[in-house]
């Protein structure tokens, strides 16, 4: 069956939101240290969206931007509320929809990070690249990065499925390509420790560079340049992972 197009409505519970805080806890420091590096002497406020539990925001939060994360699921939001407190940093949350961000005021630039671009839509996804652009003041920067992006994701093909281990958490991964929508879909299981086991799914939505570059023109943005996983480097064919820089 078809994975429907909200999947991510209440994806964030239960083991699926235990993994994925695990799997972001191993990568939020080196990641933090890019997003910090692109985002340049200038930048002072920061729209970080989806920020799932904060790890980015509450990271920026405290190299001194004025960092806000935003997220659709509510119990990840009220967790970063609760981290960002313990952790003795400034840092606002609020639920909201990529679809439709809460209007949180101008900001210097906005962050999309976890590999979220694809999980809309194209013709959302474009609505949402709009209205980060519309968030930006201008000359602000965007932040975009995907890991699923044609050049880095279906270089080698398609897995026909996965397993990973975060948090004690296994989860393995059917996948299915819908080759005429260019759209991965995921039959998820997850296992923890005591052998509680729950299912999911998800979707993903794959874009080409190019797709990237026109959609973030056609959403007013200027000087798009996309670099490789380090942040610095050219993107090139085969990179694991896109960093799109584009200005408002």
């Amino acid at each position: 069956m078809r994975v429907p197009d909200e999947w991510y409505v209440g994806f964030h519970e239960g083991l699926v939101a235990r993994f994925w805080r695990a799997a972001g806890a191993s990568m939020a420091e080196a990641d933090a240290r890019v997003v910090a590096r692109l985002l340049g002497d200038d930048v002072k406020t920061v729209l970080d969206v989806p920020c799932g539990d904060g790890r980015l925001t509450i990271r920026l939060a405290a190299a001194g931007y004025a960092a806000t994360g935003v997220d659709i699921a509510a119990g990840e939001v009220e967790r970063a509320r609760r981290l960002a407190a313990e952790a003795g940093v400034q840092a606002r949350f609020a639920v909201g929809d990529l679809r439709a961000l809460p209007d949180v005021g101008t900001v210097d630039a906005v962050v999309s990070w976890g590999n979220s671009f694809g999980y809309l839509t194209p013709r959302e996804s474009a609505a949402s690249l709009a209205r980060m652009h519309a968030a930006l003041r201008p000359g602000g920067r965007l932040i975009l990065e995907s890991l699923t992006v044609a050049e880095s994701f279906l270089v080698g093909g398609v897995s026909p499925g996965a397993e990973y281990e975060y948090g004690g958490i296994t989860m393995t991964t059917t996948n299915h390509y819908r080759a005429a929508e260019s759209r991965l879909e995921s039959e998820l299981v997850l296992t923890d420790a005591d052998g509680r086991v729950e299912r999911s799914r998800s979707v993903h939505h794959v874009h080409t560079t190019g797709e990237v570059v026109r959609m973030l023109e056609d959403a007013g943005f200027a000087r798009v340049s996309l670099r490789g996983g380090d942040g610095e480097a050219p993107f090139e064919l085969g990179s694991p992972r896109m960093i799109a820089v584009a200005e408002a």
